[in-house]
């Protein structure tokens, strides 16, 4: 949940709402008019504030500075740090609409901007627009490739009219033409599909975890919502499984980080032996995943959630010539008729997880709805 909220908060549909800002992609910060923070974002806290969790007295906005310079901008040269951070602090106390992007040393791109709010306040967005960066720079080098290819073209033109009046030079000059074209119609449907192959890439990108291949937590949210929405027209049963590896810190402190990659990736394709095509899995963050059932009631859920636990726990992991166990603890939770979003479903799913864990692990809890 955000990190500041204001009074009137025991109202449903702002809780709701506050839940669903929460999620989103863009990173959020609401300043009223005496420059004071009253609402933080997940996302921003996870792009700005390097994951901080900040207490919601006293919270100004030199303070939030303070955690950019801290965590965005600590491995920028100094003088690039200063100008990026001078020029968005005076654009938030000017009340001036002004995006700053920055660039950070490990290839992503941020983008800063502030938005006057009619009570005198101010919305501070961040967003991470390196998708847009990398698409950018994929299509100026697509630019070149297609300037370099207009020159040639043109020489050619030249190099035809030139020769003219000499027919037998002409008719050799047409033949290796023809054979000119043909290699560069080769290398136009190379290009083509090179753009293709990019463009499906961006698209894996934008949706899917990079390491483990599993939905991104944006896209399980939003397909997670449209099977919800679907089963509730059918009149079909579903189910939603929150999943979180057992002591995975310990995985990662006794064997390093490669050896907790490799655990991720080991525990992923246990998950998806065990649970339909169409059922939908995805990471959530770190060791935490979630798995949506679809045509399911909640005894079934059990059953694949406990076939799901003893798969975990009977699969040695194998890295490096190092071998170790791992097991899982699952939360399991079905949707009410009250439930319009499957952010309410997981909260539920959550918290039958964290019984889980504070019964000893390695089980599963279902939600007694």
């Amino acid at each position: 949940m955000p990190y500041f909220v204001g009074a009137g908060c025991s109202d449903v549909t702002l809780a709701a709402l506050l839940g669903a800002l929460d999620v989103v992609d863009i990173g959020m910060i609401l300043l009223d008019r005496n420059m004071q923070a009253c609402f933080v974002n997940q996302r921003c806290a996870d792009l700005c504030l390097g994951g901080e969790e900040l207490e919601a007295d006293g919270v100004g906005f030199d303070t939030i500075l303070r955690h950019l310079t801290a965590n965005v901008m600590r491995d920028l040269p100094g003088s690039e740090a200063e100008a990026s951070l001078a020029e968005f602090e005076r654009a938030v106390r000017e009340g001036d609409v002004l995006p700053v992007m920055v660039d950070l040393p490990d290839g992503r791109r941020l983008l800063l901007r502030s938005t006057p709010c009619p009570d005198g306040g101010r919305l501070l967005t961040c967003c991470d627009i390196t998708p847009l960066k990398v698409e950018e720079e994929a299509r100026e080098r697509a630019r070149h490739e297609a300037e370099s290819m207009s020159a040639e073209q043109r020489f050619i033109a030249e190099t035809l009219e030139e020769q003219a009046s000499h027919l037998a030079t002409l008719a050799e000059s047409a033949d290796e033409n023809a054979r000119r074209v043909e290699r560069m119609n080769k290398l136009l449907q190379h290009e083509i599909a090179e753009r293709r192959e990019l463009a499906a890439r961006l698209r894996r990108m934008a949706t899917t975890d990079g390491l483990t291949g599993t939905l991104n937590r944006a896209r399980f949210l939003a397909l997670a919502q449209r099977a919800l929405t679907r089963a509730r027209h059918l009149g079909q049963g579903m189910a939603v499984l929150m999943l979180d590896i057992d002591h995975f810190k310990q995985i990662n402190d006794c064997f390093g980080h490669q050896a907790g990659d490799a655990a991720l990736k080991h525990f992923v394709d246990r998950l998806r032996a065990g649970i339909r095509e169409h059922d939908l899995l995805g990471r959530l963050g770190g060791e935490e995943f979630a798995i949506a059932l679809t045509t399911v009631d909640g005894a079934r859920a059990f059953e694949v959630a406990e076939r799901l636990r003893l798969m975990v726990a009977g699969s040695p992991v194998r890295h490096g010539g190092q071998t170790f166990n791992m097991s899982v603890s699952i939360g399991i939770a079905t949707p009410r008729e009250s439930d319009e979003s499957i952010a309410r479903i997981l909260a539920r799913a959550d918290a039958r997880l964290y019984a889980a864990k504070q019964a000893g692990r390695n089980q599963v809890c279902a939600a007694m709805d």
